[in-house]
């Protein structure tokens, strides 16, 4: 879109996307959302990791290396914080832990705003979302700010991120669960999460397996797990093979950047009809899953949209961070996904998919309702937001921007504990 800005020229639109890395998926939602915007208006989008641009480096290797190994190798550990900040009331928002993370950034983060001038902000994480919270505490930012969700749950940390515009979640069903944490309903928008928009494409099975250089009749399962420190995926496959033993099948073992497992499996050697495709990093994966009769996977919010986008039944291993048991919940009572915990019960359910049709053709028909052009609903919208003035910005000196937030912040959280006593009386 070409607007005529405050001085009588033309620009084009403006977003500004700000990403963190913990794990993939929010720098794959950033991605795929510039990709849709662009594709489109020609609109000019930037994409921002927050913490590798503005903070420490002991920070980014915290949010991302230290988020990756405590699930893989101190999960218990893991989820009792994680619940233990759950538990926070909403009222502390303006003092929770993830508020000192945020400070580190935002100097950086609104000399990048008064810079590129964005109308719109859009961030995949709550990090983002608190600090544009937190910025907007202080100075009167033009450009709206969208967020989204990307669990199928409320996790933690979200009531600190109240200032934005517009939260996009998954579902209404999850409306409540916002609106107790002080979200207004003006806010709460449900466009669904953002994945790669080839999920929706329909892709005729046989056709992918045979692109695929797959058998186009033989019962097919694709393993996805994650790379990198994600240690789970290899004993998931070895559970599937040894349940397999004896049966025509073939599986589809996508590794993402875990090089040890893929070399492993190199290494193996399988039974009669028994098929495998190993494979590493792949940017195919809706192809992998239009291939697929039944995903095997832990159930991170954007892999298990792509599968119901797939229409794909889906079977999950229950050893989880916290947030990914609550995705598991939604999509069981939804119908679409079996679980699993351990190698006995990997083979019932398995073996249960693989001979009972009927069930798995319910488990795709039950994907139906929950399927969403998110991404292009969503871009859409943000495209359709007014255009920003900044006008009145003009000769702010960013370098005082963490003092003036400590002090909003300290401002903001005695008012809401006031608030707080007079309504517990």
């Amino acid at each position: 879109m070409v607007v005529e800005d405050i001085a009588g020229e033309f620009s084009m639109k403006r977003v500004l996307i700000l990403t963190v890395t913990a794990g993939n998926g929010h720098n794959a939602c950033a991605y795929g959302m510039k990709a849709k915007l662009e594709e489109l208006e020609d609109c000019e989008v930037k994409i921002i990791d927050i913490l590798k641009s503005y903070s420490s480096k002991r920070c980014v290797w915290t949010t991302d290396n230290g988020y990756c190994i405590s699930v893989s190798r101190f999960l218990p550990l893991y989820n009792a914080f994680y619940k233990k900040y759950y538990k926070l009331p909403a009222y502390k928002r303006y003092s929770t832990p993830s508020q000192s993370t945020v400070l580190t950034v935002t100097d950086g983060l609104l000399k990048e705003i008064l810079d590129f001038k964005p109308d719109v902000v859009y961030a995949t994480h709550f990090y983002g979302a608190i600090a544009m919270t937190d910025l907007k505490l202080v100075y009167n930012l033009p450009c709206k700010t969208v967020v989204t969700c990307l669990d199928y749950y409320n996790s933690p940390f979200w009531e600190s991120g109240i200032g934005v515009d517009y939260f996009n979640i998954p579902d209404n069903c999850f409306a409540d669960e916002f609106l107790r944490e002080g979200f207004r309903q003006e806010q709460l928008i449900t466009y669904g999460i953002p994945v790669d928009a080839r999920t929706l494409e329909e892709i005729d099975k046989k056709e992918a397996r045979k692109s695929l250089g797959l058998d186009t009749d033989l019962f097919t399962v694709t393993v996805i797990y994650g790379g990198g420190y994600w240690s789970g995926g290899f004993k998931i496959f070895k559970g599937i093979i040894k349940a397999l033993k004896g049966r025509k099948a073939q599986v589809i073992m996508i590794n993402g950047k875990n090089k040890k497992s893929f070399k492993k499996i190199e290494r193996m050697k399988f039974g009669d009809g028994l098929k495998v495709k190993n494979i590493g990093f792949t940017n195919d994966v809706p192809l992998y899953f239009s291939a697929a009769d039944v995903a095997v996977s832990k159930s991170g919010g954007l892999c298990t949209t792509e599968m119901v986008n797939k229409s794909l039944p889906m079977l999950i291993t229950e050893k989880l961070a916290e947030q990914e048991k609550h995705n598991l919940d939604y999509m069981k009572k939804n119908g679409v996904a079996l679980s699993f915990k351990n190698g006995k019960t990997i083979k019932e359910q398995i073996l249960k998919l693989m001979d009972d049709e009927n069930l798995r053709n319910k488990m795709s028909e039950n994907c139906a309702p929950l399927r969403k052009p998110a991404t292009e609903a969503l871009a859409e919208f943000i495209l359709k937001l007014p255009s920003a003035d900044y006008s009145e910005l003009a000769g702010i000196n960013c370098k005082g921007t963490k003092k003036a937030i400590k002090a909003a912040l300290k401002a903001a959280d005695k008012k809401e504990r006031a608030k707080a006593r007079k309504n517990s009386r």
